[in-house]
Order: structure tokens, then sequence, then C-alpha cells
């Protein structure tokens, strides 16, 4: 397992109960899935069928086996797994696997070669692959972001407007990378003093994914250790920063503040109770930060649809400002080719993870620099 975004691990439980196989993952990544699992689980109504249990979330314990970043581990048959840090999420893994007879195939997972906040960007100081599986998210030809500091700019520029015309501003944000990326950038500019100090209030399952970047505080980049380790507090310890603990109380507030909640595309959760009540005032924002799926309430917000259904069959009319700031965890397409491009010995590229006309994309881009690629059908087995 790469990391503990649901669209990784989240059929995990099942895979260990069905193949009785062990469960190679990082410390924070074992930790984080079981949480985000167990809130998945929470959230399937009950008529509905689950793919497993609580129990068999559990159970997942007694099949790990840790792995570290450059640290080989043997599997069954001879083969051996080096991990390699993917730079997307806190403990997020690349998978470099070599077989007995010393054919290697590496397995990116979702990949990020920029810095960020938190992290270091993924590790390109890699041994010669052979078959590169690749994640191919923002592998489109219009797929370039701009750089992180424009992107914080802009953003704390629209907050600190809509906080002087006295609104409210709602930060959808995945619970895992981009909601504490988010946080620290706030942070960051009220202490700079460029953003007044209005309350952020954290609501949903970032407050306990954000416990373990406490708990993991030497899985971070080298500046955070060191300010870690120097003031002895969390890295979200802060007098703006706020777990919410009663909705209704927040929404009877006249003060401008900032909300951070899941979840990130609109689907559920604490941001749909915020989304009917301060959607509907156009002195507010609701400031989309990262990847929209297509039929999201996030996408529709995206595309300038606001007149937006919800789960109990009503709908919504949003007045609200719409924003999009670019904190993007996944490398874009001329980073992806650069990193291909690093790569010793590759005969082949598969491209995973991405929208089918993207994948092309990025096809005829690699093919231009005389690199294979190739895209599998869902399903599809592929012999090397």
């Amino acid at each position: 397992m790469t990391h503990a975004h649901l669209d990784h691990s989240g059929y995990g439980p099942a895979l260990v109960r069905d193949y009785d196989c062990d469960f190679y993952a990082t410390p924070p990544t074992v930790d984080i899935s079981e949480v985000l699992l167990k809130d998945f689980l929470s959230l399937i109504p009950e008529d509905e069928e689950r793919p497993y249990s609580h129990r068999e979330i559990t159970a997942l314990r007694k099949k790990e086996r840790s792995i570290r970043f450059r640290i080989p581990t043997e599997l069954d048959g001879g083969w051996e797994i080096i991990p390699f840090n993917a730079g997307h999420v806190l403990g997020s893994v690349m998978l470099y696997f070599r077989s007995p007879s010393g054919h290697t195939i590496l397995y990116t997972g979702d990949l990020n070669t920029s810095n960020t906040r938190t992290l270091r960007g993924a590790d390109v100081n890699l041994p010669e692959v052979e078959y590169l599986i690749i994640e191919s998210t923002y592998g489109g030809n219009e797929d370039i972001h701009p750089s992180r500091k424009k992107v914080e700019r802009k953003f704390v520029e629209d907050i600190k407007a809509t906080i002087e015309e006295g609104g409210v501003t709602i930060i959808p944000a995945f619970a895992l990378g981009r909601a504490q990326e988010v946080i620290l950038t706030l942070i960051h500019f009220m202490e700079s003093g460029f953003l007044p100090e209005v309350p952020i209030f954290i609501d949903g399952m970032i407050r306990e994914v954000s416990k373990f970047y406490t708990m993991y505080w030497s899985w971070l980049r080298p500046e955070l250790q060191r300010r870690i380790r120097e003031s002895k507090q969390g890295l979200f310890d802060h007098k703006a920063i706020e777990e919410v603990r009663s909705r209704d109380e927040i929404l009877e507030l006249s003060e401008p503040f900032i909300v951070v909640t899941t979840s990130g595309m609109l689907q559920g959760g604490p941001i749909l109770t915020y989304l009917k009540y301060y959607g509907v005032d156009s002195r507010n924002m609701i400031y989309l930060t990262g990847y929209q799926v297509k039929g999201t309430r996030g996408r529709m917000l995206l595309d300038g649809i606001r007149e937006i259904p919800m789960p109990d069959g009503t709908t919504i009319n949003i007045r609200a400002k719409i924003g999009f700031a670019d904190f993007s965890a996944h490398a874009d397409q001329p980073n992806l080719i650069n990193f291909i491009s690093k790569l010793r010995g590759v005969k082949e590229v598969i491209l995973v993870h991405g929208e089918p006309d993207k994948m092309i994309q990025l096809r005829q881009k690699l093919a231009k620099r005389k690199i294979p690629a190739y895209i599998p059908e869902l399903g599809e087995t592929i012999y090397l």
C-alpha cells in the first residue's frame, strides 16, 4: 500500500481477508488508513452491503509488515521491495520491486516531485528501472501547476478580502495532506501579519488525521522537524486554531471566520452543513483546494454550476464566491515527464490513475522522447 488515501487503501481489508496475504506499508500509512477506513464504513447506509467489517480493518494489524524509506525488505519467493519517498502525503512511498532474476518494477502510487510545506518532493535518486507503473492525474497538455508561492498569495488575498467584507470562508479539503498544507499556509500568513487573525475552525476527519503529523514528525521535511523539536509544540498548535465540537455554536457566530473541513469534493461530511448555511450568502467564499472528479459537487462549482443538488433531494442556489487554489500533491505533466526521463534503464512505461484523454496526451509526449508507454484497460493482465 503506497499511502492511506482511500482510492489506494480502500479495499485493503478485503484483499488481506480474501488472500490471507501480508500487508506492507509505512507506519504512518498503517495508522492513518485504519482511521480513514473506519470512517468510510461509518458513512455507508445500513441497508447497503459493506465490503468488509470493522473487525477486518483491525485485523490488518496482524498482517502488518512495516517498511521505511530506502530499506530493502525480502518478500516470499526471493523478491525484494524497496520503498522510496513519493512526496505525496505523510508516509507515502513509491514501491521498487526486484525479482529473483534481477528484473525491476517501480510503482509510483501518487507522486509529487515538488517540496511542499510538510514534505520533501519525491526521491529521484533511484536504481535502474525496467518497468514503470506511474500515475497520470495531471498528465494532460494543459496540466501545468502554477508556482506554490503564487497559489498561496492569491489564496490568502482572496480570504483577506472576504474577511474584510465580513464574510466566512469555507475550505473543503482532503483530510490527509491537503488540509494540513492549507492550515500551515493560513498560520504562516497570520503570523506574518498579512492575514487578519480570525478563528480557523477544523472539522471532520481532519482533526483526527492531523494528530498523526505530530506523532510522525520525523517523517516531515527537516525544517518542520527542527521547528517541532525547538518549540516542543505540535505542528498545529496555534491560538487561531480551534477544533469544532459543536457545529451549532459556529453557525450562530456573526464575525468572520475560516472553516477547513471535509470532504474535499463536497460529496459528504460536515461541508454539506456549511454549504447549506454559508453557500447562499454572496459575502462568503467557498475555496476549493484540490482535484475535483467529474460528477462531484466540487466539480459542479468549478464548472460554474450554481444549482447544487443535496443528498436529501433538495437543491441549494450557491451565491457565495467560488475560489480555486491549486494545492496539488500530484506532479503535473512537465514534472511527470522530467521524472520519467531521469530514470535509467526504462523499457516501458505503464500509465494508470488518470482521465483517458490526459493519459493519451502524456503517452504522445513520451513517444516524442522515444519512451514507449502503454495504457491498460481496467482489469487487464499485463505480461512483462
